[in-house]
């Protein structure tokens, strides 16, 4: 018989690892929602107008999705984001009130080469506001991500922040006339360092220009930006900047978030404010995200701003499984229910009362003696033991061990169950 494995760059997960990750998915869901966003669910593929639209992904991304045609030779791909959706969404939808805050938690597949922490099959949790062109949305967006991180039980990790628009003009302030290149160049800083952006810089500006450009990706400071702008625009985007970094304050979270000029995020659609989430001592990317005011225009919407940030789940659970940080349980199941002697009607009237109890529990199928019971028990490390046999109930007492402690306790109602479990 032949032995199948999953699909190249996808992964199975047994329980124990679905638990972490539902633990993950939970406390953002619980995050969003606190603040006021209310889900959305879209299809998983979409038409290949739509993702090869120009900002959306454009023709170039065929090579780097899932793309196929349907059996009515219509062609389609899976949705490599969920922000593309969202636009087409929105796009469809203008009776939407606005800000329409909205999350979405879901797989997207990307025809990536598989690496570590890099799949084609991997979930993404997103937070937008659409409808609000002013700094307050991409602060509160921010905002959202590190109350989750927090509350994740993060302590180190730190929130990159800039605007396309400050580096756009000051390349332009240098006689430069295709930005993008020099982005594309710069988005590669962090992989290939400084002297291999400075190479790829020099295929389309001038020495002294790639010279400049690297010396203003090290800028830190709206001081020094403000004294280096030279057009209107500049200083419209700087103080856009400085309004997210003041808002971070009153929200506390100042000592997270930095201004970084070298961070401009390789997707086209991004239009202004960009962020980068890196946690950890190794300050890994974990997500990010920034504003893109004309995606929903491009898919036949009406000209409307939005913001928002993505998590990249898979690499979020790697890294807190691999800093211990999730001490979930093994096993869904509090209390196993076991059996000793013909005593079935009392089992499943006790398992009825615990699950109206809000007690998640189970019984033995496979009619087994209490040993095995015990051993299945050990094996899949629930926690508790609710042991019923002849005597209990002639008695009418239930018998509920702990099974780390070893320690055992006689019960007259399962109401006393939740004391324990």
């Amino acid at each position: 018989m032949p032995k199948f494995q999953t699909p190249r760059g996808t992964r199975d997960f047994l329980p124990e690892k679905m638990l972490r990750r539902q633990f993950v998915l939970d406390t953002l869901r619980a995050v969003f929602e606190k603040w006021g966003y209310e889900p959305l669910e879209t299809p998983a593929f979409e038409d290949w107008a739509l993702l090869s639209a120009k900002q959306g992904g454009g023709e170039e991304i065929k090579k780097e999705i899932f793309y196929f045609k349907d059996k009515g030779d219509r062609e389609v791909g899976l949705r490599f984001d969920l922000t593309v959706p969202l636009a087409r969404v929105v796009a469809g939808n203008p009776q939407l009130p606005k800000p329409f805050k909205r999350y979405a938690i879901g797989r997207v597949w990307r025809y990536d080469e598989p690496q570590a922490g890099r799949y084609r099959e991997f979930w993404q949790a997103d937070v937008d506001i659409i409808g609000s062109p002013e700094s307050d949305a991409d602060a509160e967006i921010i905002a959202i991500a590190c109350e989750a991180l927090l509350v994740l039980g993060f302590k180190e990790f730190q929130i990159r922040l800039n605007n396309r628009k400050i580096l756009e003009s000051f390349v332009k302030s240098l006689g430069i006339k295709d930005p993008m290149a020099v982005f594309r160049a710069v988005d590669k800083l962090e992989k290939t360092g400084e002297e291999q952006v400075r190479k790829e810089l020099k295929k389309t500006v001038s020495s002294a220009q790639a010279d400049e450009i690297m010396k203003f990706l090290k800028i830190r400071e709206t001081e020094e930006l403000r004294s280096l702008a030279k057009s209107d625009e500049m200083r419209e985007a700087i103080a856009e900047l400085e309004s997210v970094l003041n808002s971070m304050k009153g929200y506390g979270y100042s000592a997270f978030v930095r201004s970084d000029m070298s961070l401009v995020r390789g997707l086209e659609y991004y239009t202004g404010p960009v962020f980068e989430i890196k946690v950890g001592k190794a300050r890994l990317s974990i997500g990010g995200g920034g504003r893109y005011d004309k995606l929903i225009e491009l898919f036949g919407g009406k000209p409307t701003p939005a913001t928002g940030i993505s998590f990249g789940v898979e690499r979020l659970v790697d890294i807190m499984e691999a800093e211990k940080m999730l001490d979930t349980p093994k096993t869904i199941a509090r209390v196993f229910i076991a059996s000793a002697g013909d005593v079935r009607p009392a089992v499943l009237k006790a398992a009825k009362e615990l699950r109206r109890l809000g007690i998640n529990c189970e019984y033995d199928v496979m009619q087994r003696d209490l040993g095995k019971q015990l051993q299945y028990v050990n094996a899949r490390s629930v926690p508790f033991v609710l042991i019923i046999g002849e005597k209990e109930v002639k008695e009418g007492v239930y018998r509920l061990r702990d099974m780390k402690s070893g320690e055992e306790q006689l019960l007259k109602s399962l109401e006393d169950v939740k004391k324990w479990g």
